[in-house]
């Protein structure tokens, strides 16, 4: 009897937790329905210190399959949501703004520390000049690696002159 109840219970504790953690592993389509025709990436600097600065990810796809809707773009430790490009219909775009160094609040009190927000971190170990698209298909997520991202030439934009009188 004890063995009987011994192996219910591990049956049971078995299937707890099964949803996706840190540690979980994600397996990248090596057939997608679509195909990658160019991938790049380009920082950016606003002319003004509010303006902060950035990274755009660029990535032109053809042959996608009717049903493929792209979600999320991971890249450098960061996510996003994925965007068309209105100039261009079969370019996305994915858009990082480098977030301002905040002060992380240390005290005693757990409570006054839970205003700290924690790091967005991503399930993924990409190199620089790396990124994963996740995408929709026939009602499954799927995940694809793009590697080899080529590396634009730095957008530095202007600084205004807020009076107007150039």
């Amino acid at each position: 009897m004890k063995i009987i109840t011994a192996i219910t219970l591990l049956l049971l504790f078995s299937n707890c937790g099964s949803g996706k953690t840190e540690t979980d592993t994600y397996y990248f389509e090596e057939n997608p329905p679509f195909r990658v025709e160019t991938a790049s990436y380009q920082q950016w600097v606003a002319g003004t210190p509010q303006g902060g600065s950035g990274v755009n990810v660029f990535i032109n796809f053809s042959n996608i399959q009717q049903g493929v809707i792209f979600k999320k773009l991971y890249f450098r430790d960061k996510q996003t949501d994925v965007v068309t490009s209105a100039a261009v219909r079969v370019q996305y775009v994915g858009y990082f703004k480098n977030e301002p160094k905040r002060d992380v609040l240390m005290d005693s009190n757990y409570l006054k520390e839970a205003v700290n927000t924690p790091p967005n971190k991503i399930p993924f170990q990409l190199n620089n000049d790396e990124a994963v698209i996740s995408y929709e298909f026939n009602k499954e997520i799927a995940y694809f690696k793009i590697e080899n991202l080529e590396q634009k030439e730095i957008l530095a934009y202007p600084a205004s002159n807020p009076k107007g009188d150039n």
